[in-house]
């Protein structure tokens, strides 16, 4: 059974959308596990609504939601 683990990346405005991964963001958040994308991404939209990453922004970042597949045996 696959799972998901929502990652919330912090990226430079300056970072084109495509470009900005772990890597490359300025910060990395790790979010909880989901068992489908969407899952995974209502998990990213929810953190961020009940936390103070989004507001707490200044004009020079923005936030992208990623999720990484994690295969189970099982």
């Amino acid at each position: 059974m696959d799972m998901f683990t929502t990652i919330i990346l912090v990226c430079a405005t300056a970072m084109p959308q495509h470009d900005c991964n772990r890597d490359t963001a300025v910060d990395v958040v790790a979010g909880p596990a989901a068992p489908s994308p969407l899952g995974c991404g209502f998990s990213g939209q929810a953190m961020l609504a009940t936390t103070a990453l989004g507001p707490g922004l200044d004009g020079g970042r923005y936030l992208k939601v990623v999720c990484d597949r994690q295969h189970k045996e099982g």
